[in-house]
């Protein structure tokens, strides 16, 4: 019996090792946050699908039903995404957009405590990155919508000059 239950616990400490080692080896783990409010931010605008990394996106459940949200607001410990896509539509026009973008040359090293978010505007995707440490300055111009104008923002997508991976690292 004795024997039995030291091999049970070898196969435990075995599998959870096993665990732990595919855990360590997917995308990192940060506490930040990742949002949109097209009700507010993007009138005229539906959200059709949406997937930030490959850990937040729009459930296929409601997908399937077109019961997409609006609206989303995921914050804490979360896998950093690389890729953001949105899937819209004008809706008095009908036309349909699609727009995938790369995130990992866009973000900086350090995620903690970062927003991303995005805004659809017309036939255009605005994705902003948002250091929910730093309250904005009163001289600093105002970027993005008003949900993230109280901190420092920048917009990451598209490319606005001066704005480099490098100018959006913490100091």
């Amino acid at each position: 019996m004795k024997a039995l239950l030291h091999r049970l616990l070898l196969a435990c400490c075995l599998l959870g090792a096993l665990v732990s080692g595919a855990c360590a080896s997917g995308p990192a783990v940060v506490d930040h946050a990742f949002g949109f409010d097209a009700r507010v931010d993007s009138p005229g605008i539906e959200i059709l699908d949406y997937r930030y990394g490959e850990f937040f996106k729009n459930s296929p459940v409601f997908r399937d039903r077109g019961l997409i949200p609006q609206s989303g607001n995921n914050n804490g410990p979360m896998p950093v995404g690389d890729a953001l896509y949105v899937k819209w539509r004008i809706k008095a026009t009908g036309q349909e957009f699609e727009d995938t973008v790369n995130l990992k040359s866009r973000l900086p090293a350090n995620m903690a405590r970062q927003e991303v978010y995005f805004v659809v505007q017309g036939t255009q995707l605005h994705v902003y990155l948002t250091d929910l440490t730093t309250p904005k300055p009163a001289s600093m111009p105002i970027v993005g919508p008003f949900r993230v104008q109280s901190y420092v923002t920048r917009q990451i997508y598209p490319d606005v000059p001066g704005t480099s991976p490098q100018a959006l690292q913490k100091p």
